[in-house]
């Protein structure tokens, strides 16, 4: 029997760039139908190349300045601006929306403007704030940067893995918007996509000559990703009824961060990472 596997590959990169192009800013020359049917497995799976995005800034900032600090602030440059600006959005909209005493439909309101309020604008500098804490730890963590490289290769992953858990446990709280176009999420495809993107940080791993960093790799992932996707799916939940595309932003964010926290408390407890 015959396969029109131009089609089948056609289908394939309608679906990979329908999720790249919401998760990113970076351009992309080509039409392509949108088709949200297998961005359960896309939304984790592209994760290695923001990993790429955030080490490219951090070893940029080295080369430049040979500071840490100012390091830092070049990968969140490098991956905020291409990748996590809207999940960054989302996590400020969040908290302007679900900390302040409000009915259904002013939270909902709050969600749709565009403006920054004291709760978003002081949670995400305390996000921000963690997230250079957390690259500080893991520097510290690992000679030549090793743990610091893990967890830029599993941040990424472990706030997209839980982005894509929160529509399996959770409804969409408006028949319309992002929210509603992610539906009939299998946690089989989920997996699927989170060890396709897991295999960068495992590879790197035992290249390292560490048995201990691909273990602590994976339990970072597994609880900061179920972890994130349990705490704002239940937020969104109890309070507008469902989740909306802010809340994969948030998940997004909260993921990464707990991830890269998670990492380095890991590796100072077990005394480093002799790679």
């Amino acid at each position: 029997m015959k396969t029109d596997n131009p089609k089948i590959g056609r289908i394939g990169m309608d679906r990979f760039l329908t999720i790249f192009t919401l998760v990113s800013r970076i351009p992309v020359k080509r039409n392509f139908k949108a088709d949200f049917s297998r961005a359960d497995f896309w939304l984790p799976a592209v994760s290695p190349l923001v990993s790429l995005t955030a080490l490219l800034g951090f070893w940029l900032g080295i080369a430049l300045s040979g500071d840490m600090f100012l390091s830092a602030i070049s990968s969140m440059a490098f991956q905020y601006f291409l990748f996590n600006i809207f999940h960054f959005d989302g996590l400020v909209d969040t908290a302007d929306a679900m900390l302040p005493a409000a009915d259904r439909e002013r939270r909902l309101e709050i969600l749709k403007d565009p403006r920054v309020g004291t709760y978003g604008f002081f949670c995400g500098l305390l996000a921000l704030a963690l997230r250079i804490g957390a690259i500080s730890l893991l520097a510290e963590g690992g000679i030549i940067f090793s743990a610091l490289v893990a967890g830029f290769l599993i941040a990424p992953l472990a706030g997209r893995l839980a982005a894509a858990l929160v529509p399996l446990v959770s409804k969409p709280a408006r028949p319309t918007g992002l929210g509603a176009l992610m539906r009939d999420f299998s946690a089989r495809r989920i997996a699927a996509g989170g060890a396709v993107a897991f295999i960068p940080a495992l590879a790197y791993g035992i290249g390292a000559g560490s048995w201990l960093l691909p273990l602590f790799c994976l339990v970072s992932t597994a609880a900061a990703a179920a972890g994130s996707a349990f705490f704002v799916s239940r937020t969104y939940s109890g309070k507008v009824g469902g989740f909306t595309g802010d809340a994969l932003g948030a998940a997004v964010e909260i993921g990464e961060i707990s991830a890269l926290l998670l990492l380095g408390i890991m590796i100072r407890l077990a005394g480093g990472i002799a790679a």
